[in-house]
């Protein structure tokens, strides 16, 4: 081995190319043996190393994710409600230019439809395609940054979401009615609205949103920056979970 041989492992290391570190000599055994020209050699060591950051990317994105498990698009029976197919879903998921725009998704249905199911689903979808994104019930986060106005960091927090492309609120219908809750999820909505998306599920239609907020101008302000680019979403049928547990059961 030539001494430019023997210093390719750390400059290697330098780079932080530790996949092609780790098959550099294999992959030159092959080259030699199967004729590759350098440029294929070196266009395959690329292949082995992007490959490697996209699944380390993929996995990170699924863990910050806080997605729920077993809630992927395979596992949705859309038999069991009306309002959407699963053209509709796989669009939203394949088609992800409503992300790129900051558009929200409203997710609208009685509880028990899979409104969860199918905002988790489109999540891991955009996930895969290489999109960030953030799942928390809308109660929890609403307490989080609750808090973070009180510490007089509201700002930093809902800037620190920003990192999320979509932001999954699940079940806002829970919030609790306080001048302290409802001011914080205007702000978040305000904050967001034209920058970067949300999906929201709700077992309230809007008409019930007063009891969300305290003050009607706030509701209307805040429905319209959520409705001004948005895809809106209709579920309807029997319980979904009942469904599925009875399915379960048989």
């Amino acid at each position: 081995m030539n001494n430019s041989a023997a210093s390719l492992p750390l400059m290697l290391k330098q780079l932080r190319l530790s996949e092609v570190r780790m098959h550099w000599e294999p992959l030159a055994e092959k080259a030699v043996d199967e004729h590759w020209p350098p440029p294929q050699y070196l266009a395959e060591l690329c292949h082995i190393e992007l490959s490697k950051r996209d699944d380390k990317r993929l996995q990170r994105y699924l863990k910050e994710s806080n997605l729920p498990s077993a809630k992927q698009l395979g596992h949705f029976d859309f038999s069991a409600i009306e309002g959407v197919s699963k053209v509709q879903i796989t669009q939203l998921i394949d088609s992800s230019d409503w992300v790129k725009m900051g558009d929200n998704l409203l997710l609208f249905g009685a509880s028990g439809v899979g409104k969860t199911h199918l905002a988790s689903a489109i999540g891991y979808g955009l996930i895969e395609a290489g999109i960030r994104v953030k799942f928390s019930s809308a109660s929890t986060l609403i307490q989080h940054l609750q808090k973070a106005k009180q510490d007089l960091k509201l700002e930093d927090a809902l800037i620190k979401l920003d990192k999320y492309a979509v932001l999954i609120m699940d079940d806002i219908g829970y919030i609790r009615k306080t001048d302290q809750e409802t001011g914080v999820l205007f702000e978040l909505i305000a904050h967001r609205y034209e920058r970067h998306s949300l999906i929201i599920t709700s077992n309230q239609s809007f008409e019930d949103w007063d009891q969300l907020f305290n003050d009607t101008v706030m509701t209307v302000a805040a429905i319209d920056r959520l409705v001004h680019h948005a895809k809106i979403i209709q579920l309807k049928g029997e319980s979904y979970r009942r469904k599925m547990r009875l399915k379960t059961d048989k």
